[in-house]
């Protein structure tokens, strides 16, 4: 991309996305509606949960009375909630951010995929997750494996050069 001596009050020409990052930005969107999805299934079909971790206390041998049963169910629900809003969050923040060219945001996005990819192969190693929570794991490890792929393509590398170009012009 050729570079001109500009005056003052000159505005460097906008850098268009290229293909490979509009396909990353719609999949990081289609991974926050996903993980919007996996939330509300998941709150959906919590009458079963506190059976399970009544199960998963007996099993370990564990001394509890109703109050613990009780708690650790609410901490459950709190945990999935936070978990889940901030997984919707950070799925629309790299959309944003890297469909606006920030260097440091294809690290950061790299870094979540690699961290969604083995989180869901040790999910399904140890065969902890249940069937419909199991279908939402894969299909977020597979969007972030095309994601971080789509990233790294050459056009890609030379749309976020060109936008730290810009911005530091």
């Amino acid at each position: 991309m050729p570079t001109y001596p500009r005056g003052p009050g000159q505005q460097t020409p906008e850098v268009e996305q290229p293909p490979s990052i509009k396909t990353a930005v719609m999949l990081m969107r289609a991974g926050a509606v996903l993980s919007l999805l996996s939330l509300v299934v998941g709150l959906l079909t919590l009458g079963s949960l506190k059976d399970n971790i009544r199960n998963q206390l007996q099993d370990n041998n564990t001394t509890f009375s109703q109050s613990d049963l009780d708690t650790a169910y609410k901490v459950a629900i709190a945990t999935a909630v936070i978990l889940g809003i901030l997984g919707i969050a950070l799925w629309l923040w790299m959309a944003q951010a890297n469909g606006k060219g920030r260097t440091w945001a294809r690290i950061v996005a790299t870094v979540l995929g690699v961290i969604n990819v083995l989180l869901t192969v040790v999910s399904l190693a140890q065969g902890q997750a249940p069937g419909l929570s199991l279908v939402f794991s894969v299909i977020g490890a597979i969007l972030a494996l095309v994601i971080v792929v789509m990233l790294w393509r050459k056009e890609s590398t030379a749309f976020y050069h060109a936008r730290s170009n810009r911005r530091l012009a």
